[in-house]
C-alpha cells in the first residue's frame, strides 16, 4: 500500500524562497521593489548602482525617513510592513509597496545588507543577511539619514533559477526599463543610475513643464518629444495628463509605452484597449503608439491588489474610465495641440486652471511636428485620390531623379522597385554605403562637416589593437565629425558623430572600423569608404516605407553619376521565366 507524506509546516527559509518565485523573477524585479520602498520613504534623492547585470550587485540608496533600529530585523521578515494596518488602509492605498514580502523574498535568495538611519538617530545601523540567515548582529555604522540596501550574488543558493537568467546585456536592459518607469513616475525626485564606473542616467528633479520634458527627452529620446502632444483632461475626480506621440511616430514595438496610475506603473488590459481604440483608425497594422501618460483618481476607485506584481488593476467604474481615456485621446489627436488645450464640454471637463500650470507648452513655441494636426484615415484616403490627379512638374522631376518607386521590401535587406518599365532589385546595405560614402566625401572636400552631439555619450570597450588604431588614426577620424575621448587603454567615450551617421550604432561600427584599420593600414583617402561601409552595417533602426522612398530619391543622381551596377540588379522578364522552367 502506497504511503503518503504527512502534512507539515514549511520552514521559514523555504517559504521565503517559494514566495521569491513570485516577487523575484530577475534582477529587475529586485530593483523595482527597492525603488518602490524608496519612493514610499519620502526620498528626494535616489541613487542606483548595479554590477554584472544586477546579479553581482544592486544597491539602492535614498535619503528618506529611514528605518528605526528596532524594526530593521522585523522589516526583513514576511508579512511585515509599515504601510497598512487594516482592511480600510488596503481599500484606499496610496503607497507603492504594501505586501510585506519583498525584502524577505529578496534576502532569501541573495546576500544582502541594509544600513539605515532615521532623522533623529545619532548613527545608522547595519544588518546583513545571506539566504534568510542573519550574519552577525545589528551593529552601528556611519550613514546619512535614509536607507541603503545592497543585494549581492542574486540566486547564489538557487543555482537552477540563476541558469534561467539571460546575458548581462539583456538583464541590464530590463534594469534600465524599470529605472526609466520609476524615474518617469516622479519628476520631483533626483535619480541617478550607475553601471559599474559609468553613469548611465543623472536626472534632476523639476516641477515645471520644461523640466518634466527635459526628463522625458533624456529617457525617451528627443525624437519622441518632438512628435508629441502635451495633453491634460479632467472630469469629476479623474485627471489624465502627459504626452502622446502623433501617429507618424508609430513604432514597430511597444518600447515607448508608459502609463501610470496614481504614480504606479501599470500594464492593464482595459487601459491598453482604450488607447488602441483611440489610435485604431490612425495606425497601420503592426504599428504601435508611443506615450507617457498619467491617470490620477481617488484610491478608493481602484483596486491595485489583484496581481502579485501589481501591474494589473481593477477599476470600480471600468466603463467610465475606458471611455474617458479613449475619448480624451481621440479629441486631442483630432484637433492637435489646440484641442488638448481648450475647455472640454459634455462629460469631459477640462480644467483651464491646471492648463496654466502644466499642459500648455507655455513659455516656448512647440516644434513644428508637435503643432500639426494628426493625420487620420480620411487624410490618407484624400492623399490616395491625389494619385489619380495630373502629376505636377515638380513631382515629375523628382520621379525622374529617383532610382524608382518602392514596390516592396524583401527580407529587410532588399527593395523591389519599379523605374519606368523596368524592375530593379536594390541592396539596402550597399545603397546606404554608397550614400554615406558620397556625402562624407562631398562634406570633406568642401570642408563643411556637420556633426551631431549625442544626448548620452556612448562608452565602447576596445581591444589593444583597436585602441592602438584609435591613437594612430584619431585625427583623421575626428576630421570626419567624430568626437572620441580616450578612457584608458581599454575604453573610449563617443560624444559626437557626423550628422549623416546619427542613426548608426557607434558601439557597433567604431570597433569594427578600428579593427580593420589595425589589420590593414590605409591612407587618408581610403578612410571614408571604410567608415561608410561599417556605418551602413550598423544602422540601428528598421527603415519605414517613407525612408525607403527617400533613399531611392537620393540614390538616383548617384546611380547616374556612377555605374550603379553594384547597388542594384535589373530583373528581366526572361530571367523570371527561367525560374519556372
Amino acid at each position: 500500500m502506497t504511503s503518503f507524506p504527512r502534512v507539515h509546516r514549511l520552514s521559514a527559509r523555504l517559504a521565503n524562497q517559494i514566495a521569491a518565485g513570485e516577487v523575484v523573477e530577475r534582477p529587475a524585479s529586485v530593483l523595482k521593489e527597492l525603488l518602490e520602498n524608496s519612493l514610499d520613504s519620502g526620498a528626494s534623492n535616489i541613487r542606483v548602482d548595479i554590477e554584472g547585470g544586477g546579479v553581482r550587485l544592486i544597491r539602492v540608496q535614498d535619503d528618506g525617513c529611514g528605518i528605526h533600529r528596532d524594526d530593521m530585523e522585523l522589516a526583513l521578515s514576511r508579512h511585515a510592513t509599515s504601510k497598512i494596518e487594516d482592511l480600510a488602509d488596503l481599500e484606499r492605498l496610496s503607497s507603492m509597496g504594501f505586501r510585506g514580502e519583498a525584502l524577505a523574498s529578496i534576502t532569501s535568495v541573495s546576500r544582502s545588507r541594509m544600513v539605515s538611519r532615521t532623522a533623529d538617530a545619532e548613527a545608522g545601523y547595519r544588518i546583513e543577511v545571506a539566504g534568510s540567515e542573519l550574519e552577525g548582529v545589528l551593529s552601528p555604522q556611519a550613514h546619512p539619514p535614509g536607507t541603503t540596501i545592497e543585494v549581492r550574488d542574486l540566486f547564489f543558493n538557487t543555482p537552477a533559477r540563476r541558469r534561467f537568467l539571460r546575458s548581462e546585456r539583456t538583464e541590464l536592459g530590463h534594469l534600465e526599463d524599470v529605472f526609466k518607469r520609476v524615474a518617469l513616475s516622479r519628476f520631483d525626485i533626483n535619480f541617478s543610475l550607475n553601471n559599474g564606473q559609468r553613469t548611465v542616467y543623472k536626472l534632476r528633479a523639476s516641477q515645471d513643464v520644461r523640466g518634466q520634458e527635459r526628463r522625458v527627452m533624456q529617457l525617451c529620446g528627443k525624437a519622441f518629444l518632438d512628435h508629441t502632444l502635451r495633453i491634460e483632461f479632467e472630469t469629476a475626480g479623474v485627471r489624465l495628463w502627459g504626452w502622446i506621440a502623433t501617429p507618424d511616430f508609430a513604432r514597430s514595438q511597444t518600447d515607448l509605452q508608459y502609463f501610470f496610475l496614481n504614480g504606479r506603473t501599470i500594464r492593464d488590459r482595459l487601459v491598453n484597449h482604450a488607447i488602441r481604440q483611440a489610435y485604431q483608425d490612425r495606425l497601420y497594422q503592426g504599428r504601435h503608439p508611443a506615450y507617457v501618460l498619467f491617470l490620477e483618481m481617488a484610491p478608493e476607485q481602484v483596486d491595485v491588489n489583484v496581481h502579485p506584481t501589481k501591474h494589473e488593476v481593477r477599476f470600480r467604474e471600468a466603463r467610465l474610465v475606458h471611455d474617458f481615456l479613449a475619448g480624451s485621446l481621440q479629441r486631442a489627436m483630432d484637433g492637435g495641440v489646440e484641442a488638448a488645450r481648450e475647455t472640454q464640454t459634455d462629460n469631459l471637463v477640462f480644467s483651464s486652471e491646471t492648463a496654466s500650470r502644466s499642459p500648455g507648452l507655455s513659455g516656448r513655441e512647440p516644434p513644428p511636428a508637435r503643432n500639426q494636426a494628426v493625420p487620420c484615415v480620411r487624410d490618407q484616403i484624400a492623399a490616395y485620390k491625389k494619385l489619380h490627379e495630373p502629376i505636377q512638374s515638380e513631382q515629375t522631376e523628382k520621379t525622374q531623379r529617383s532610382l524608382g518607386k518602392v514596390l516592396a521590401e524583401l527580407y529587410g535587406s532588399y527593395i523591389l522597385a519599379r523605374r519606368g518599365d523596368k524592375l530593379l532589385l536594390i541592396d539596402i546595405l550597399l545603397a546606404r554605403e554608397c550614400l554615406f560614402r558620397e556625402r562624407l566625401s562631398v562634406s570633406a572636400s568642401e570642408g563643411i562637416i556637420s556633426s551631431q552631439p549625442l544626448l548620452l555619450p556612448i562608452q565602447i570597450r576596445l581591444e589593444k589593437n583597436q585602441y592602438a588604431a584609435l591613437e594612430q588614426y584619431g585625427d583623421r577620424i575626428a576630421a570626419l565629425g567624430f568626437e572620441i575621448s580616450h578612457m584608458g587603454p581599454e575604453a573610449a567615450m563617443v560624444r559626437q558623430l557626423p550628422a549623416l551617421l546619427r542613426d548608426c550604432d557607434a558601439g557597433v561600427f567604431l570597433p569594427a572600423l578600428l579593427s580593420e584599420l589595425a589589420q590593414q593600414p590605409i591612407g587618408g583617402e581610403d578612410m571614408i569608404p571604410a567608415v561608410a561601409r561599417h556605418a551602413a552595417r550598423a544602422v540601428n533602426q528598421p527603415a519605414s516605407p517613407g525612408d525607403l522612398d527617400l533613399l531611392l530619391q537620393e540614390l538616383g543622381p548617384l546611380a547616374q553619376k556612377q555605374s550603379g551596377s553594384h547597388i542594384y540588379v535589373e530583373l528581366k522578364r526572361t530571367d523570371l521565366d527561367k525560374l519556372f522552367c
